[in-house]
């Protein structure tokens, strides 16, 4: 990933960029872990990020056999960062007291997690998200925001014993969810009104009982079959099926289950009441190998500051970056990178030194040649807020995104960049299938499924369009986002 070359005439301007550093946690050693369907990069001691793994998996491997999905691998692994110092993960999270978060990033969803505490096994947020991105990956359906985040819930709260699993208990963290509330009717839940309509404490309430009242009718419809009730999952099926081919939600529920909302939400608490089950699946411990490498320096720390940058934290960023061994493998990745960082502030001396000295060497690595692009698409930006161009920069921007795309074909930032560079030319055709290439690569990714709709849109290929995005509407927890896509769809019909 990483290449080797010499920077002589850099390293006089490097050192007059560094700063005093702070970023002390970061210098215990870092190690890649790879199992079957994550990627761990950790400095947490061995054994805890084994078992870390081995939850993951397993929690992985509840969710297929629940949903009856084939063991095959996904399209990309989930790619998580295991922090063991608090006080280094909140300098990304900005909390210390959270197990951890999930981030849609254009390098792919990750996960952000901190050692100790109750552990990621017990932290609902992050198996909820993961549940999420299952879906997507194994299912070209999109689903009503209740039974999304329903079913999500519903797994999100397994628990992981010796031998078994069990699947269907109340999640811990929605307990206060009814304590002033009844659950939703299957009504609202059914046509809600935006979450964001409400706003501080009353939104966080209403939040909190629509994913509890979600949880709840999820529940009844796949389990409550096993309490003596009605068996729904088949009528289940064809809804969703129904609803995905563009069905309304609310005017369809009664022709696919045969009885009436109000019949059924009784049903629903009388089973809340009385009867909630949780199933039990017999879901072996993981025994299968998991290797580790120890990263490289350079490399620890320009993944660091790649995700500083994804939660806009430049500076942060920085530090890290600032902390590089000079020359050493990795170099170019780490140096190319602050120059783009100097370059979003104007300061695009950096770059220049290293453009010139790169012209003296050969091939370089994908990440190298995004940043370089990123760098010139950053000064063509610039130009272009005062009317102006330089067709020297648009095709530099160009030149470089394409080797990016061509040396590293799953990594998104450097189709981003090639089509950003071709919309700031007009060329939107080009602009176009460059994001259609990379959406082949990544077909489930949310950030890029918003940004093909969104343009597609704004063309006026209104067909085309539609189906992003629904996606986005089904995917994202963004609230702007999900409105933006909304209003277009209502707009276009």
């Amino acid at each position: 990933m990483f290449e080797h070359w010499r920077l002589r005439t850099l390293l006089r301007l490097f050192g007059a960029l560094t700063l005093l550093v702070s970023v002390g946690a970061s210098a215990g050693a870092w190690y890649e872990y790879q199992s079957e369907n994550f990627t761990v990069y950790s400095d947490v001691p061995e054994r805890r990020v084994y078992e870390l793994m081995r939850d993951l998996e397993r929690f992985r491997r509840t969710a297929l056999s629940f949903t009856g999905q084939e063991e095959t691998p996904e399209n990309q692994k989930l790619r998580v960062f295991h922090f063991r110092d608090s006080g280094e993960f909140e300098r990304f999270t900005g909390d210390r007291k959270i197990a951890g978060l999930y981030r849609e990033t254009w390098e792919g969803p990750i996960i952000f997690s901190r050692d100790g505490g109750h552990g990621i096994s017990r932290s609902g947020l992050i198996f909820h998200e993961y549940v999420h991105h299952l879906m997507r990956e194994r299912s070209g359906m999109t689903y009503p925001r209740w039974y999304s985040e329903g079913f999500a819930e519903l797994l999100a709260s397994a628990e992981l014993h010796k031998k078994t699993v069990l699947v269907g208990g109340l999640p811990e963290w929605r307990l206060s969810a009814w304590a002033e509330n009844d659950p939703l009717t299957i009504e609202q839940l059914l046509a809600p009104p935006p979450l964001a309509a409400q706003n501080g404490e009353d939104n966080s309430r209403y939040r909190n009982n629509y994913y509890a009242s979600a949880w709840l009718l999820t529940h009844y419809l796949q389990l409550g079959h096993t309490a003596g009730h009605p068996d729904y999952r088949a009528a289940t099926t064809s809804y969703l099926k129904a609803v995905a081919a563009g069905e309304n939600p609310f005017a369809i529920f009664e022709e696919h289950f045969g009885k009436s909302i109000e019949v059924i939400g009784r049903e629903m608490l009388a089973y809340m009441r009385d009867d909630i089950q949780r199933y039990q699946l017999e879901i072996p411990e993981y025994t299968y190998s998991i290797p580790r490498r120890e990263l490289t320096e350079n490399e620890q720390l320009f993944l660091l500051a790649a995700e500083a940058m994804d939660f806009d934290k430049p500076q942060l960023a920085l530090e890290y970056l600032k902390r590089s061994e000079q020359q050493g493998l990795g170099w170019s990745e780490n140096l190319t990178a602050m120059a783009v960082i100097e370059a979003e502030k104007k300061n695009y001396k950096l770059g220049e030194k290293v453009v010139e000295e790169i012209g003296e060497h050969g091939q370089i690595s994908h990440l190298t040649a995004a940043n370089l692009a990123q760098f010139y698409l950053l000064r063509l930006q610039a130009l272009t807020r005062t009317r102006e161009w330089d067709e020297d920069f648009y095709e530099s921007a160009v030149k470089y995104g394409k080797i990016a795309v061509q040396m590293g074909p799953n990594y998104l930032p450097g189709y981003r960049t090639l089509w950003t560079a071709y919309q700031l030319k007009g060329e939107s055709e080009d602009a176009l299938q460059i994001m259609l290439s990379a959406y082949h690569q990544e077909p489930s990714h949310l950030n890029l499924n918003a940004t093909l709709g969104f343009y597609l849109a704004h063309l006026e290929k209104d067909a085309l369009a539609r189906e992003y995005l629904e996606r986005v509407v089904a995917w994202s927890h963004s609230e702007d986002l999900r409105a933006r896509a909304e209003a277009l769809l209502e707009r276009r019909k």
